[in-house]
Protein backbone atom coordinates (compact mmCIF):
# COMPACT_ATOMS: atom_id res chain seq x y z
CA UNK A 1 0.00 0.00 0.00
CA UNK A 2 2.58 2.64 0.36
CA UNK A 3 4.61 1.62 -1.95
CA UNK A 4 1.67 1.90 -4.42
CA UNK A 5 1.10 5.56 -2.93
CA UNK A 6 4.68 6.47 -3.91
CA UNK A 7 4.48 5.02 -7.06
CA UNK A 8 1.28 6.79 -7.94
CA UNK A 9 2.60 10.36 -6.47
CA UNK A 10 5.15 10.25 -8.62
CA UNK A 11 8.23 11.08 -6.01
CA UNK A 12 11.60 10.46 -7.51
CA UNK A 13 10.60 9.47 -10.95
CA UNK A 14 10.29 10.63 -14.35
CA UNK A 15 6.96 9.74 -15.37
CA UNK A 16 4.74 12.43 -17.39
CA UNK A 17 3.69 14.86 -14.58
CA UNK A 18 5.22 16.86 -12.02
CA UNK A 19 2.76 16.97 -9.75
CA UNK A 20 1.62 14.58 -7.15
CA UNK A 21 -1.94 14.78 -6.90
CA UNK A 22 -1.84 17.52 -3.46
CA UNK A 23 -2.17 20.62 -2.79
CA UNK A 24 0.62 22.72 -2.13
CA UNK A 25 0.52 23.02 2.06
CA UNK A 26 1.87 26.61 2.18
CA UNK A 27 0.52 27.52 -1.21
CA UNK A 28 -2.78 26.06 -1.32
CA UNK A 29 -3.44 27.89 -4.74
CA UNK A 30 -1.17 25.64 -6.24
CA UNK A 31 -0.70 22.24 -6.81
CA UNK A 32 2.21 20.16 -5.09
CA UNK A 33 5.23 19.10 -7.27
CA UNK A 34 6.14 15.70 -6.57
CA UNK A 35 10.04 15.53 -4.45
CA UNK A 36 11.98 14.71 -7.38
CA UNK A 37 10.87 17.65 -9.26
CA UNK A 38 11.74 19.69 -5.87
CA UNK A 39 15.12 19.02 -6.85
CA UNK A 40 14.85 19.69 -10.15
CA UNK A 41 13.45 22.63 -9.40
CA UNK A 42 16.54 23.82 -7.07
CA UNK A 43 19.08 22.53 -9.58
CA UNK A 44 17.26 24.36 -12.74
CA UNK A 45 16.73 27.71 -10.32
CA UNK A 46 12.67 28.12 -11.23
CA UNK A 47 9.69 26.80 -10.11
CA UNK A 48 7.62 24.51 -11.95
CA UNK A 49 3.86 25.88 -13.52
CA UNK A 50 0.82 24.23 -14.64
CA UNK A 51 1.66 23.16 -18.33
CA UNK A 52 5.21 21.89 -17.67
CA UNK A 53 6.11 18.78 -17.58
CA UNK A 54 9.77 17.22 -17.27
CA UNK A 55 10.54 17.56 -20.61
CA UNK A 56 10.04 21.19 -20.78
CA UNK A 57 11.72 21.66 -17.55
CA UNK A 58 9.99 24.33 -14.96
CA UNK A 59 9.01 27.64 -16.59
CA UNK A 60 7.80 29.59 -13.70
CA UNK A 61 8.61 31.98 -11.20
CA UNK A 62 12.69 32.08 -10.81
CA UNK A 63 13.73 30.65 -7.65
CA UNK A 64 16.08 32.16 -5.06
CA UNK A 65 18.63 30.17 -3.91
CA UNK A 66 21.19 31.43 -1.07
CA UNK A 67 24.20 29.46 -1.17
CA UNK A 68 25.78 31.60 1.55
CA UNK A 69 22.80 29.74 3.90
CA UNK A 70 23.65 26.06 3.26
CA UNK A 71 25.83 24.95 5.35
CA UNK A 72 29.44 23.55 4.49
CA UNK A 73 29.44 20.25 5.19
CA UNK A 74 32.24 17.33 4.73
CA UNK A 75 32.23 15.43 1.96
CA UNK A 76 31.23 12.01 2.94
CA UNK A 77 31.60 11.98 6.57
CA UNK A 78 32.82 8.85 8.70
CA UNK A 79 32.82 8.34 12.77
CA UNK A 80 36.35 7.39 11.67
CA UNK A 81 37.07 10.87 11.21
CA UNK A 82 36.84 12.02 14.70
CA UNK A 83 38.56 10.81 18.02
CA UNK A 84 36.13 8.15 19.95
CA UNK A 85 35.76 10.84 22.34
CA UNK A 86 34.79 13.14 20.13
CA UNK A 87 31.43 15.16 20.92
CA UNK A 88 31.01 14.94 16.73
CA UNK A 89 31.46 11.01 16.38
CA UNK A 90 29.56 10.27 19.52
CA UNK A 91 26.54 12.74 17.61
CA UNK A 92 27.10 10.69 14.63
CA UNK A 93 27.35 7.74 15.96
CA UNK A 94 23.20 8.40 17.69
CA UNK A 95 22.53 9.33 14.26
CA UNK A 96 23.60 5.98 12.89
CA UNK A 97 21.28 4.45 15.01
CA UNK A 98 18.21 6.71 14.75
CA UNK A 99 19.01 5.89 11.35
CA UNK A 100 19.11 1.91 11.41
CA UNK A 101 16.00 1.96 13.54
CA UNK A 102 14.65 4.05 10.81
CA UNK A 103 15.43 1.75 8.10
CA UNK A 104 14.21 -1.62 10.25
CA UNK A 105 10.81 0.07 10.65
CA UNK A 106 10.44 0.71 7.25
CA UNK A 107 11.23 -3.05 6.15
CA UNK A 108 8.86 -3.84 8.61
CA UNK A 109 6.45 -1.72 7.36
CA UNK A 110 6.76 -2.69 3.66
CA UNK A 111 7.08 -6.83 5.05
CA UNK A 112 3.37 -7.45 6.66
CA UNK A 113 3.23 -4.99 9.36
CA UNK A 114 2.24 -2.01 7.74
CA UNK A 115 1.15 -0.32 11.41
CA UNK A 116 5.38 0.65 11.52
CA UNK A 117 5.22 3.06 8.97
CA UNK A 118 3.58 5.73 11.27
CA UNK A 119 6.61 4.61 13.52
CA UNK A 120 8.53 5.30 10.65
CA UNK A 121 7.84 8.43 10.01
CA UNK A 122 7.83 9.62 13.40
CA UNK A 123 11.66 8.69 13.27
CA UNK A 124 12.39 10.74 10.32
CA UNK A 125 11.49 13.69 12.06
CA UNK A 126 14.04 12.41 14.48
CA UNK A 127 16.28 11.58 12.11
CA UNK A 128 16.25 15.34 10.24
CA UNK A 129 16.82 17.09 14.23
CA UNK A 130 19.89 15.06 14.34
CA UNK A 131 21.15 15.75 11.03
CA UNK A 132 20.53 19.30 11.53
CA UNK A 133 22.16 19.31 14.56
CA UNK A 134 25.16 17.18 13.33
CA UNK A 135 25.47 20.01 10.11
CA UNK A 136 26.02 22.80 12.83
CA UNK A 137 28.94 21.55 14.52
CA UNK A 138 32.48 23.08 13.61
CA UNK A 139 34.07 20.13 11.93
CA UNK A 140 37.79 21.40 13.12
CA UNK A 141 38.22 22.88 9.58
CA UNK A 142 35.74 25.26 7.29
CA UNK A 143 33.29 22.81 7.37
CA UNK A 144 30.76 21.78 9.40
CA UNK A 145 30.20 18.05 10.50
CA UNK A 146 27.36 15.99 9.13
CA UNK A 147 25.49 12.81 9.25
CA UNK A 148 27.66 9.42 8.56
CA UNK A 149 24.16 7.05 7.30
CA UNK A 150 26.47 4.22 8.49
CA UNK A 151 24.83 0.95 8.84
CA UNK A 152 25.23 -0.81 11.90
CA UNK A 153 24.19 -5.09 12.21
CA UNK A 154 21.59 -5.64 14.71
CA UNK A 155 24.06 -7.08 17.16
CA UNK A 156 25.90 -3.79 17.35
CA UNK A 157 23.18 -1.44 17.80
CA UNK A 158 21.97 -0.48 21.92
Amino acid sequence: MALAEIVEQGEGTTRSEVWDGDQDIFHPYRDEVAHYYRFVELKLGRRYRRGDTPQSGPTGETLAIDYRSVHPMRRNPRLTDHPVDSPIRAAQAEFNHTYCTLLRSLEQAFNGRPKMLGAAVGTMYTLKAQAQSLMQMPGGDDRTAGPTFEYLEPELRR
